[in-house]
């Protein structure tokens, strides 16, 4: 369809957005989300997706906009540039703003005036405006010290930043408010000269931003340049976190149930300054112009053309958000754009964080007991290009004393007993939060097997021991007083759900879902179609998995997903040292197998397989890959992460290999766009036929793995008989009050084990606060009796030491596949393990450790400063990768990559000549070991996490070995990025354990 002028809405008026844009924005999305507003003499784009579209290309939709208000009321800063010249500027900016800085310098700043600011409210007295009395010289003193303004106070900066303000904001050309942003311009120059000078002579021990500009060894940036980008500092650094505060302050107010939650778990500061800046974001508009012809959203945009980027309109689309208009901290989380997204993303976004979420908002509740909204003074918010309270007058009854105002996590009345029925990765992650949410918490885990962690242990592949390492952390867990592991107990046979729920003030069932999908296709059925869960829990020796069929040499499997990456690897790959993988099973199973035919129904742009997957695969030794129903060059390279691994499986080179049939060169066929259609055979299988680009074709093969999906196998899949419930039935996890859902019982099939870490924090915040809500004086329950056969976590642990004492050469361990042989070893008081790990120590490994960190905001750098905290001492180095040269990489010391990705699947600017130079050396580093945490954000489907994947990519060419688990984090998830990077980092240091008698021969 061809691209259609911008339509015109000519009904909007300056008045009406500046009072309420909310119903203006609505029904511009609902009219396609880009039009021309004569109003402000520029087009508006108010979608989410369209928004989006322009944060991700400068080149088309640029910042340098000419005649842009913002250059005439601050000068020409950063935010009105693009690279290279905008990464220059910015780069000079970081150093003060790195979230490490905040961390040790600026939050104690942001907390010493919070105190202050909150002692001169509380002097106030009821009646205040939180906004003129509070959030506004509170935002305004922390910003005069962060940049260095000795020569001013709180009060100048508030008048500077108003006035400039409004001048950028000034789409009516009111006259008045380009005098008063001017006579700010020129008092800013005044205050900046004087303080060059200060500053230049007072470098020693200044954290300042000035005396970091000036400190810069390469600094080259023209005076005007420094003052055009400090006034910008002064203008955003003030109104957003001010803005922030009163709106999530008002928020709060106007919902008691949402305050209570944050009341009785201080965690959740967070989300309540994410979910305020999305409900309603500070900076509602900035500019774009557009440099060439192009389409947005189906509409014709000509080269020149103005546009106004609505924040405020894409943070409420209906499409991304249920019911956007309305503040909710519980909501699930979904990637906002109130920091922007891309290159221009904010600078200031890590001090709006700690002096809003971290400090103002916990110490505003915590201080003032019964803080209310003013019932006879009405709170005001106004703005649009802008938008914040304007008034915001409160009361209080009582003004606690400045000692008492720290906030709390408030103690429960009782220790309640919590029951979890599975002691997989879901059950074993609401465990750990159940503790942490309650402290105080008793907590039993059941498990029908008598050794733990379910899908971990024999779902996840036994060459991913990075995967499995996770294990590690759960072992802490059932170590620490209060936690009991529960072992051979299976519900519906040992203990019924009834008694369970009697001796328990709340019961969660995370039984998991484990039957595989049938394959509903004719011949779906005959002997020799196997489910690949199946396959994987017998190469996993599950007591309850059969004896390993014989798969033949050409085998086929339907599914295009990660669980079916895993069993193609499995089939084909020969050396399986570091895993725990029996080799007699294996070679049973998959001894003869030559041909794998990989079958899926999308194309790779649109399959479930993670990308790293695909890579892996191309990198094994000796394989053969065989792309089919690919065009590799409908889409330019490095635009989408799934067709970029395509790309390397077409291009891999398997080594040297003999004619086909011999031992050690398998093929992989890879199908795209194919669907299966029939399975055929008499007694078992010969052939299937598959239907690709309107044609069908027969592949010989002598078995078929169906790898689409799990279903509920119901009482079965737990040993129980009377399960109240099936798979995905309580999505929220709440059956009623009092019994629980989590993992794939919650939710159905899917998610990933890092994902259950999420699901498992919410289910544990709602069990706190049901447990809240019953009668006070109600006592605890006392918990079961196990039974007399249970394995405690004590016989679990001489199982694990039996299976590690008995690893072949090469293996990690050697998996006892009875359950009369675990039994057994439970009970072996020979068997004396070293003493159980502490879950409070930090982490442990006995050589160097570089931490190499690639960002832009400092998500990584703050993941990588609390790797080096975690790592408690030895020779541990912080590097950034802008400082670091291929060359200089230490093959003696390990290597932990931390990197952001941006826009489009783009490495940060900063890590892009580390990188071209790792492409242009192809080797020197043979013997280097390295572990990739990856920080992206999912909304950017295609691309997530490709940065990291760039750099693992580049290094793994240059001769370097990945080691452990790939690490991710979601920017848009509820988890920290510094919490999850110490999760994956436990795992990897685990594996290196593992590994360690391995390596080492022993036994």
């Amino acid at each position: 369809m061809t691209a259609q002028p911008a339509p015109v809405a000519d009904w909007v008026t300056i008045p009406d957005l500046v009072r309420d844009p909310f119903p203006i924005y609505e029904r511009l999305r609902a009219e396609g989300g880009v039009h021309w507003v004569p109003a402000v003499g520029r087009t508006l784009i108010t979608s989410y997706a369209a928004v989006h579209e322009t944060e991700l290309d400068q080149e088309t939709f640029s910042a340098n906009e000419e005649g842009s208000l913002q250059i005439r009321a601050m000068g020409h800063s950063m935010l009105r540039r693009d690279d290279p010249e905008h990464y220059i500027e910015r780069k000079a900016w970081q150093p003060a703003l790195r979230p490490g800085e905040v961390k040790r310098t600026w939050t104690r700043v942001f907390e010493r005036n919070a105190a202050r600011a909150l002692d001169a409210l509380a002097e106030r007295g009821p009646g205040s405006d939180l906004i003129w009395d509070f959030a506004a010289p509170y935002a305004a003193e922390n910003l005069r010290e962060l940049i260095g303004f000795h020569n001013a106070d709180q009060s100048d900066l508030q008048r500077w930043s108003q006035t400039m303000i409004d001048a950028t904001g000034n789409y009516a050309d009111d006259p008045e408010v380009w005098a008063l942003g001017k006579a700010s311009f020129d008092e800013v120059d005044a205050a900046l000269d004087e303080m060059l000078a200060w500053h230049a002579a007072h470098l020693d021990d200044n954290p300042t931003l000035i005396a970091q500009l000036l400190r810069a060894p390469e600094r080259t940036m023209p005076l005007e340049r420094i003052r055009a980008n400090l006034k910008m500092t002064i203008g955003g650094g003030l109104n957003e976190p001010r803005d922030a505060l009163g709106v999530a302050a008002w928020a709060l107010l106007q919902h008691p149930e949402q305050r209570a939650a944050v009341a009785a778990d201080p965690e959740l500061w967070p989300a309540v300054f994410e979910e305020a800046i999305r409900w309603v974001a500070p900076i509602g508009l900035y500019s774009r112009q557009v440099t060439r012809d192009t389409e947005l959203a189906g509409v014709a945009l000509p080269a020149g053309a103005k546009l106004g980027i609505c924040v405020l309109s894409a943070n409420r689309d209906e499409t991304v958000w249920a019911a956007p208009e309305r503040f909710d901290i519980h909501r699930e989380v979904r990637p906002h754009l109130a920091f922007g997204k891309g290159t221009h993303v904010c600078l200031g976004a890590w001090v709006a964080k700690a002096e809003v979420a971290a400090v103002g908002l916990p110490r505003l509740f915590s201080r003032f007991e019964g803080l209310a909204l003013s019932e006879t003074d009405p709170a005001v918010i106004a703005g649009w290009v802008f938008r914040g309270m304007t008034r915001l007058p409160v009361t209080w009854e009582r003004a606690r004393p400045a000692a008492d105002g720290n906030p709390s996590v408030r103690a429960t009345a009782t220790a309640p007993r919590i029951t979890i029925v599975g002691s997989g990765p879901s059950g074993s992650f609401t465990a750990q939060a159940v503790r942490k949410a309650i402290p105080d918490a008793r907590i039993d885990v059941v498990e029908a097997q008598p050794v733990p962690y379910g899908l971990v242990r024999y779902g996840v592949a036994a060459d991913h021991q990075g995967t499995k390492s996770v294990s590690r952390q759960f072992d802490r867990l059932y170590a620490e007083p209060g936690v009991r592991f529960i072992g051979n107990t299976r519900l519906g046979v040992d203990v019924s759900l009834d008694e369970l729920r009697a001796a328990s003030d709340a019961v969660v069932l995370a039984t998991g879902v484990r039957g595989d999908a049938p394959l509903r296709i004719p011949g779906g059925d005959l002997a020799g179609v196997h489910g690949a869960g199946a396959i994987t829990r017998t190469l996993n020796g599950h007591p309850d998995a059969p004896a390993p069929p014989a798969l033949g040499a050409r085998v086929a499997i339907v599914g295009h997903g990660n669980v079916a990456m895993d069993v193609a690897r499995l089939l084909t790959r020969r050396d399986f040292t570091g895993s725990d993988l029996d080799d007699a099973v294996h070679a049973d199973l998959a001894g003869a197998v030559r041909t794998v035919h990989l079958i899926g129904r999308s194309a790779p742009e649109l399959a479930k397989f993670d990308p790293v997957m695909v890579r892996e695969l191309a990198g094994l030794p000796g394989v053969r890959h065989v792309v089919h129903g690919v065009d590799l060059d409908a889409v330019p390279e490095g635009k989408d992460a799934r067709l970029d691994a395509v790309r390397e499986l077409a291009a891999a080179d398997p080594g040297e290999r003999g004619s086909d049939g011999e031992p050690g060169t398998p093929v992989i066929e890879w199908w795209f766009g194919a669907r299966p259609v029939e399975i055929s055979g008499e007694r078992g299988v010969r052939a299937i036929r598959i239907a690709q680009a309107g044609a069908d074709r027969e592949l010989a093969v002598t078995a078929v793995v169906t790898a689409v999906g799990f279903v509920d196998e119901g009482a079965e899949a737990s040993g129980s008989t009377a399960m109240p419930t099936s798979a995905g039935a309580h999505p929220d996890g709440r059956v009623e009050p009092g019994l629980y859902t989590a993992g794939w019982l919650r939710r159905g099939p899917r998610g990933t084990i890092p994902e259950q870490r999420e699901d498992a924090r919410q289910l544990a915040r709602m069990i706190r606060d049901d447990l809240a809500a019953r009668d006070g004086d109600a006592p605890s329950a006392a918990g079961i009796v196990p039974p007399v056969h249970a394995v405690d976590f004590a016989g679990w642990r001489r199982i694990d030491l039996r299976e590690r004492l008995g690893a072949a050469p090469g293996r990690v361990r050697a998996k006892l596949a009875s359950r009369d042989a675990q039994l057994a070893a439970a009970r072996d008081a020979s068997l004396v393990p070293p003493p159980a790990p502490g879950r409070a120590a930090g982490a442990r490994h006995e050589g160097a450790i570089t931490i190499l960190f690639a960002t832009e905001s400092g998500g990584a750098e703050l993941a990588a400063e609390e790797l080096r905290r975690h790592l408690d001492g030895g020779d541990v180095r912080l590097l950034d990768v802008a400082d670091a040269a291929p060359e200089e990489l230490d093959p003696q010391r390990l290597h932990l990559v931390l990197c952001s990705s941006y826009g489009d699947g783009e490495l940060p600017t900063a890590a892009r000549g580390f990188h071209a130079e790792l492409r242009a050396a192809r080797g020197g580093l043979a013997g280097l070991r390295y572990a990739v945490f990856g920080l992206g954000d999912r909304s950017y489907a295609k691309t997530y996490s490709r940065g990291s994947e760039l750099l693992d990519e580049a290094l793994t060419a240059c001769g370097a070995q990945r080691i452990g688990e790939y690490g991710r984090h979601d920017a848009g998830g509820g988890t920290d990025a510094a919490e999850a990077a110490v999760d994956w980092l436990e795992g990897v240091l685990a594996e290196l354990a593992d590994a360690a008698p391995v390596a080492a021969g022993l036994r």
